[in-house]
């Protein structure tokens, strides 16, 4: 029967300066390494399980996942994003028409507006609706549809175009919604 290394020369083995494998000294001492013994532990058995599937997975159905994870979300950001950065201007979806509010025309009210940072493509358009509607209440959703994004995202554009805008032009109107002062 063979014999296997010990505990203690175990840890002469990690304790030497010589940079040799364990089975390199197990070798040169004439004996072996124990193999891995069998378990009954729950826990030990889940975890050599899941690391044998996942071992037996192919590396390119990995990638391949993230890349259509990755391609995916690049075609999101061009759909939204109007920056300088995208490649192109977000392309209008087919599968329900955008429906884009109401401008008044007679608005012709002249304001004089500074900014103090230049504004964003969201927040311009944010900014030329509130032109177009000037002291009357604009609402939230009204500026959701305008953008095409959800509700709660509307609020970050009005707290920025607050802080770019010189003076307190755009204010909260009582009833809810905004007003932009002449």
């Amino acid at each position: 029967m063979a014999e296997y290394l010990t505990k203690e020369e175990i840890k002469q083995w990690r304790s030497s300066l010589e940079k040799i494998t364990l089975e390199e000294y197990a070798a040169r001492l004439g004996k072996l390494i124990e193999e891995a013994k069998p378990t009954n532990d729950v826990v030990d058995m889940v975890m050599n399980e899941q690391k044998m599937t996942t071992d037996n997975h192919n590396n390119t159905d990995k990638q391949d996942k993230f890349a259509a994870i990755a391609q995916r979300a690049f075609e999101r950001e061009r759909q939204i994003s109007h920056t300088p950065f995208s490649i192109s201007k977000p392309k209008q979806q087919q599968n329900k028409p955008e429906k884009k509010p109401e401008v008044n025309p007679a608005a012709s009210v002249e304001v004089n507006i500074e900014l103090k940072k230049s504004l964003t493509d969201r927040e311009q358009a944010v900014l030329d609706y509130l032109l177009a509607n000037v002291n009357k209440t604009v609402y939230a959703k009204d500026l959701a549809t305008l953008l095409g994004l959800p509700r709660d995202y509307v609020y970050k554009y009005i707290k920025n175009l607050r802080a770019k805008i010189e003076g307190d032009k755009l204010q909260n109107c009582q009833g809810g919604g905004f007003i932009l002062t002449a």
